[in-house]
């Protein structure tokens, strides 16, 4: 079995052999019965599941050209209780954030994503309900994307490496981004004793289902009152992450996470004797130096 009670995905096929003998749908048959649905299509689709996923797609518009939709308010909610004390705490002392077009794009990309999914889960025999309902946990509000069979699931779109996480089940080892700690909120608000993941590989159209239970979530409440202590305290609490070596010359850059982090140039102010940090451009992405002993043979952006 992988992480979470879920069998690995190089099992699913030996895991379900019964299950789909006896044609019993749960959590556990998910995967299975949305790819059929892809693979095989069907004769007849439910007006009701075609009308909300109709319904869902004019809603995402409208909000993508709201102009309140344009910035990140400031205030602690149940998507970023995951996220490192320090990303946080700067979060919760700077302006809102505006976004920049690309960025915003991506994020209507994945709600779309989100109800297609959600849409073809309906349409496989599994039950759909409590779409974005608002929960609350000690005060801090969130929106479950939706309960699946029961569970409440949390619908993500990643890259290839991101999707690797929940396919291979690693994102407990590594969560860089909080994923654990907003589906543990939810799961927490609602008295659920699972929930999970369905995520979708953008780059290769993939899905993987990462299953979280009682022994792998994290205590939520635990988690909001100690993160309402950070916001108050007067100093950012200490990095999230040690610069990491590249190669041998010397040089140090940020680590992965900080790479997707908004507040890197603020947080590495002190790098490079107070200069901060130094961008240059590679191949494979741009690699930001906290400590330059070499000059890299690449362009350095400013």
């Amino acid at each position: 079995m992988g992480k979470g009670g879920v069998p690995s995905q190089e099992r699913l096929p030996i895991f379900y052999k019964g299950l789909f003998m006896s044609h019993e749908k749960s959590i556990y048959t998910l995967l299975p019965d949305v790819r059929n649905v892809i693979t095989d299509g069907k004769d007849k689709v439910d007006p009701k599941n075609l009308q909300k996923f109709v319904d869902t797609l004019k809603e995402e518009a409208l909000r993508f050209l709201d102009p309140e939709e344009r910035t990140r308010s400031s205030k602690l909610r149940m998507s970023n209780i995951g996220r490192e004390d320090r990303k946080l705490w700067y979060e919760m002392h700077s302006d809102p954030i505006k976004h920049p077009p690309e960025l915003l794009l991506k994020f209507f990309y994945g709600n779309i994503v989100e109800a297609l999914l959600l849409f073809l889960v309906a349409e496989s025999g599994h039950t759909v309900e409590d779409e974005q309902k608002e929960v609350n946990l000690r005060g801090i509000k969130g929106h479950i994307d939706a309960k699946i069979d029961g569970c409440i699931i949390d619908v993500k779109s990643a890259s290839n490496k991101g999707f690797k996480k929940f396919k291979q089940g690693t994102l407990f080892e590594e969560d860089a981004f909080g994923y654990l700690g907003q589906i543990s909120g939810y799961m927490e608000a609602e008295d659920c004793d699972e929930g999970g993941f369905l995520a979708y590989d953008k780059s290769t159209g993939e899905i993987a289902l990462l299953m979280v239970d009682e022994l792998t979530k994290i205590d939520a409440s635990a988690r909001i009152d100690h993160l309402k202590k950070v916001i108050d305290l007067d100093d950012a609490p200490e990095k999230c992450y040690d610069p990491v070596p590249m190669g041998t010359s010397g040089n140090y850059i940020i680590d992965f996470p900080c790479r997707y982090c908004d507040f890197k140039t603020r947080c590495w102010q002190d790098a490079n004797d107070g200069k901060g940090l130094r961008k240059f451009k590679y191949a494979n992405g741009i690699k930001y130096f906290t400590k330059v002993v070499v000059e890299p043979k690449v362009e350095e952006l400013f």
